[in-house]
């Protein structure tokens, strides 16, 4: 088959309690449809229908291409199944790659079965109830749960349930994925699309920038609608020479308009990034880090000043960079010229790290696109973000742990 100008890819991991929010998106693809330049393919893992199928999506919808029986739509294997078919039968010069993941995630009966399988040391049917009722729920990954689960105590769990520990994993099975996508590619990713919650942090950035060129994702809590397929795919399908950052920004915009046009009143965020800008962001909070440690311990109370009134995500252990650069210049005007520079490289510019943001809702106001970790002294620094990519790096991994302590 000649290659296409773009294959499009949704992993749907519906299969949890709102796979009736993946009908629609369906639903919302086939008022558009692929053409013979725009495969929109889809893999749908559907509580429903308790089973998995694959679809190039057509507006008449005599779309399902296999019927796979069920999968577990959680299983890194799972996704790089689907990339490497995507690839081999519909092949293309642009790829864009979303990560469909909406609901209430992994139930009490999910977590429940993952810890027998993985013989979870002094696991009981409650800790279940209490693992699915904390952030863990949210991981995207098997992977992850597994590495939690696999603890040696129930109060190491419920420390990691609490601490950001499923963000930190996730984001570093996430990079697997996509170095291994980008191998089956012969290319980076051209477009990484989140429409899941809370993944536009500055640590799932530097973790997949070397295999994706724009990521489109949001800081907050998605609605269950998530994206307005409706409204997005059209200025794909009706112009596919368009540039991907123009795609990108794109994607932001039809995400705010849609909830302005339903009347949504929640808050909503959604970011567009040029990640071959990240250096833009990551050198100059380099430098605030170093600065801050500097002054530490004894700028740890001024640093908790500025921290507790920056708007914060994931039982709040991500904060708005931005919003902090903001509030930390006010309460240590040492640091102000460093901050500066955070909120300067924030900026949304075509030619910029941040090629869109948007935001609505009283509660996402100071948003500007993109957080990063920063958890308190009762929660403590999670025992897997040392191993982030971003961690890494070492100024900003060295001042959470100076301040927290």
């Amino acid at each position: 088959m000649a290659a296409a100008k773009w294959t499009f890819m949704v992993y749907m991991a519906g299969d949890n309690n709102l796979a009736s929010a993946g009908d629609e998106d369906l639903r919302e693809m086939r008022t558009v449809g692929s053409t013979d330049d725009v495969h929109v393919l889809v893999q749908f893992d559907n509580a429903a229908t308790r089973g998995t199928e694959r679809y190039r999506v057509l507006t008449d919808g005599d779309d399902v291409l296999e019927s796979l029986g069920p999968t577990d739509s959680g299983d890194p294997n799972v996704l790089l199944d689907f990339i490497r078919w995507a690839h081999t039968a519909y092949p293309a010069d642009r790829y864009a790659l979303v990560l469909w993941n909406h609901g209430g995630g992994w139930e009490p009966s999910a977590i429940d079965q993952i810890a027998q399988e993985i013989h979870a040391p002094s696991f009981g049917a409650r800790e279940g109830v209490e693992r699915a009722s904390s952030s863990m729920r949210r991981t995207f990954f098997r992977t992850t749960l597994e590495a939690i689960l696999a603890l040696p105590t129930p109060q190491d769990r419920a420390i990691c349930s609490d601490d950001g520990s499923g963000h930190s994993l996730d984001t570093i099975e996430l990079g697997k994925v996509l170095a291994a996508a980008a191998d089956v590619l012969g290319q980076p990713i051209d477009l990484l699309g989140l429409d899941a919650c809370l993944m536009s942090t500055l640590e799932v950035a530097h973790q997949v920038r070397p295999y994706v060129r724009y990521l489109v994702a949001s800081e907050e809590s998605e609605p269950n609608e998530g994206w307005p397929y409706d409204v997005v795919l059209p200025r794909l399908v009706t112009d596919p020479d368009v540039a991907t950052a123009d795609l990108a920004a794109h994607v932001v915009a039809a995400y705010l308009e849609s909830y302005a046009l339903a009347g949504y009143t929640g808050d909503i965020t959604q970011t567009a990034l040029d990640l071959g800008r990240l250096d833009d962001l990551t050198g100059p909070l380099d430098r605030l880090a170093e600065a801050l440690i500097v002054r530490l311990p004894v700028a740890r109370g001024q640093i908790w000043e500025a921290h507790r009134g920056t708007k914060r995500f994931w039982q709040n252990t991500l904060v708005d960079v931005g919003h902090f650069g903001q509030r930390l210049r006010w309460v240590i005007p040492g640091v102000a010229e460093q901050a500066d520079a955070v909120v300067a490289a924030l900026r949304p510019s075509p030619d910029g790290l941040v090629v869109a943001e948007g935001h609505a809702g009283d509660g996402v106001a100071s948003c500007t696109g993109l957080t990063v970790y920063l958890p308190n002294a009762l929660v403590g620094v999670s025992r897997f973000y040392a191993d982030l990519e971003f961690a890494k790096r070492g100024p900003w991994a060295r001042m959470v742990e100076g301040y927290v302590g």
